[in-house]
């Protein structure tokens, strides 16, 4: 009897435990700190890095790293979020291939910078009402992205 009270005490700990971290976001969007504790949480590396525009994370999954960029941002709170993988390829990207992944694929954009690298980008709205299920998801839509991005490219 003991036992079963002391494992079911420890299931509702543990329920308690995993519905504090995954809070909603605020309603006014996420933080850059709440980004990283998100990613984090999620089980993935989130470094904070400063850029010419600000604070953004740093990432990585599947062999490819990528950036969550705050956007939309009123004082410290970000309505939108978006992913960017950038890559720097030794044969650089032709406009019909980019054109190719994007007339082929839904969500994940494909533009090619000045160098003729490939620059792959995911938006995603936190604000207004969304909710940690929602950010999951779109998360997931991103990381399963990613293998089909490098069979693209050829990375």
């Amino acid at each position: 009897m003991k036992s079963c009270l002391l494992a079911a005490t420890l299931a509702v700990l543990s329920l308690s435990a995993n519905s504090a971290l995954a809070a909603e976001p605020h309603k006014d969007g996420m933080t850059v700190k709440e980004i990283q504790s998100w990613l984090m949480e999620s089980g993935y590396k989130a470094e904070i890095e400063k850029g010419d525009s600000g604070e953004y994370i740093r990432s990585s999954s599947d062999g490819v790293s990528f950036e969550v960029y705050p956007n939309d941002c009123r004082k410290d709170r970000c309505a939108s979020v978006q992913l960017v993988a950038a890559f720097d390829l030794d044969v650089k990207m032709t406009a019909d291939k980019a054109n190719a992944w994007n007339s082929e694929k839904r969500y994940v954009d494909c533009y090619i910078d000045d160098e003729g690298d490939p620059w792959f980008t995911y938006d995603i709205n936190v604000s207004p009402g969304g909710t940690r299920a929602a950010l999951d998801d779109d998360f997931g839509v991103w990381l399963s992205f990613l293998p089909d991005i490098k069979a693209h490219i050829g990375w």
